[in-house]
């Protein structure tokens, strides 16, 4: 006949079964990570960050490592504190999270390269090349207007006729300008 084990005896020696201590009762920061499905790296800087609040921490049975005691609490804070977005970089006075900052960099980079094809399409003008470009066409109408007067003063003087000195003022003034136009389109070329 074959010989059953009784359930009772067990040969070799068995550890007792010990009940945790109320303080030591807890899940640690592994489990509680497995449990709201992030990385254990997530739950040790929400710990450091407050995202979980320290009446939910606790030692473990050894006192060696930190473990969750209150994980019902722990979970709720851990939820009610997701839609916070944690600090990132400092842009424009703004802190802002790694993705909004990322997003502000590509469409920089976007805008800087339709920038550069615009350019060169001939869509656009450099600002530097437009500013002196129009500081010298103000240079030379100012220049020709304020000649004006030194050329035909004297013609003007020794005329007594208001007819003839406006043909001759009016004649002298469109010569001028034609002639800074003249100017205008060579350095325009």
């Amino acid at each position: 006949m074959t010989r059953r084990r009784s359930a009772r005896a067990t040969k070799g020696k068995r550890k007792p079964k010990r009940k945790p201590s109320p303080a030591a009762a807890g899940t640690t920061i592994a489990a509680f990570a497995r449990l709201v499905h992030v990385d254990e790296k997530a739950v040790r800087k929400g710990i450091a960050a407050g995202r979980i609040p320290a009446s939910c921490l606790g030692p473990s049975r050894t006192g060696a490592k930190q473990v969750i005691t209150d994980v019902a609490a722990a979970r709720a804070a851990w939820d009610a504190n997701a839609a916070k977005v944690p600090p990132g970089p400092d842009v424009g006075g703004d802190r802002q999270s790694l993705s909004e900052a990322s997003r502000m960099a590509t469409m920089e980079r976007h805008r800087r390269l339709k920038i550069d094809n615009d350019l060169r399409a001939g869509l656009t003008v450099d600002v530097r090349a437009a500013k002196r470009e129009a500081f010298e066409s103000a240079r030379i109408i100012r220049e020709t207007l304020l000649n004006l007067p030194a050329r035909i003063s004297a013609e003007l003087a020794a005329e007594t006729d208001p007819a003839k000195i406006f043909t001759r003022l009016d004649d002298a003034i469109r010569e001028a300008l034609g002639d800074a136009a003249d100017r205008l389109e060579a350095i325009g070329e």
